[in-house]
């Protein structure tokens, strides 16, 4: 456990000198490019989860239709009296 804050109090003071030191050798463009490349990986990453989103909607769609289709064929074979082993066979008939 004191290896770990040891470590991260380490890395901390590492990226406070790497960010003193391109502050004052370029200035904020690296900052600028990094939080601009960041924005449009956002971006990106937005559209593609909209279109996951939607094929996500599409399957849910789906699957409730087949859920309601079978649960109508269930009733109607549940009304008729027959066992749905009778209607759609068993494993072991061929």
């Amino acid at each position: 456990m004191i290896r770990l804050i040891f470590r991260l109090i380490g890395l901390i003071i590492i990226g406070g000198i790497i960010f003193l030191a391109l502050s004052l050798w370029q200035g904020g463009k690296p900052f600028r490019w990094f939080g601009q490349k960041t924005e449009q990986a956002g971006e990106i990453i937005k559209e593609k989860s909209k279109k996951l989103g939607d094929e996500a909607d599409k399957l849910k769609e789906t699957t409730d239709s087949m859920k309601k289709t079978s649960n109508k064929i269930r009733e109607g074979i549940r009304k008729t009296g027959d066992k749905i082993k009778d209607v759609a066979g068993s494993k072991d008939e061929k």
